[in-house]
């Protein structure tokens, strides 16, 4: 195991390490902002109890109240709603069954943390970082900065520049010095699921053996003391510079 991930699971374990990942990571739910008059709208399909206005409606928004297998299918052709009466119908049941305010309710409903992650730990790099853009990234030689840039320019840079072989383009890159860091930050609140696949997806990075660039998995959440579960394992038994974030000037500064 790399020493930083030692450090990590310290801080994880004998530290007030939730209390300083909430400066990265913040867990205030915000509800969905929806105009007045859409909820107008929708109130009055409702009490018509106009059920294909309503189902069309409901359906430009990004937040459907209730959660249903069927609802993409429907968002994406709208035709289908003429040809698939039993499936519209047990929809509207439900909406109806629901009342008007139960539906308010799931239109607004804060966005699951998880979806708010990323741009989280771009708000906290950008508050605690000096961000350039890609000229004086190249050029500078004796300070810690973070590249900004589009995503396409970025995604270039570490492959042309830095050679990494990256198919997207990675969380954060970053430059110590003279030397290039290349990385991928994700915050586990629980194990496998799509939050396993973001977890992949960052030891993936971390794993690249390509390029002139340290590659880093910033992970935090429940893994540091999942001590016997498969992403625990993985970090366990490799040397790849895998740690939390709150390590992340301390590693920058020691390069």
């Amino acid at each position: 195991m790399n020493e930083w991930a030692k450090k990590t699971i310290k801080l994880a374990k004998t530290q007030d390490y939730l209390d300083c990942l909430y400066e990265i990571y913040p867990n205030d739910p915000v509800s969905r902002q929806i105009d007045f008059a859409i909820l107008d709208s929708i109130e009055e399909s409702f009490k018509k109890r106009d059920c294909i206005s309503l189902l069309n409606r409901l359906l430009d928004l990004d937040k459907f109240p209730f959660k249903d297998s069927y609802i993409s299918f429907l968002r994406s052709d709208r035709t289908a709603i003429k040809r698939n009466p039993k499936t519209v119908k047990r929809i509207c049941d439900i909406l109806f069954n629901m009342g008007f305010d139960k539906i308010k309710d799931g239109i607004i409903e804060p966005k699951e943390a998880n979806t708010r992650r990323g741009p989280q730990f771009t708000n906290w790099l950008k508050s605690r970082f000096n961000h350039v853009g890609l000229d004086s990234f190249i050029n500078s030689k004796n300070k810690i900065l973070f590249l900004e840039d589009n995503e396409k320019k970025i995604l270039d840079f570490c492959n042309t520049e830095l050679g990494m072989g990256l198919s997207k383009r990675p969380d954060f890159v970053a430059k110590s010095k003279i030397k290039y860091v290349v990385g991928e930050a994700k915050f586990l609140s629980s194990l496998g699921g799509n939050q396993g696949r973001g977890f992949d997806d960052a030891i993936k990075l971390a794993a690249n053996p390509s390029g002139r660039a340290y590659k880093i998995a910033l992970i935090d959440g429940v893994v540091w003391i999942a001590a016997g579960s498969q992403e625990y394992k993985r970090i366990e038994h490799t040397n790849f510079y895998v740690f939390s974030a709150l390590l992340l000037e301390d590693f920058l500064k020691k390069l």
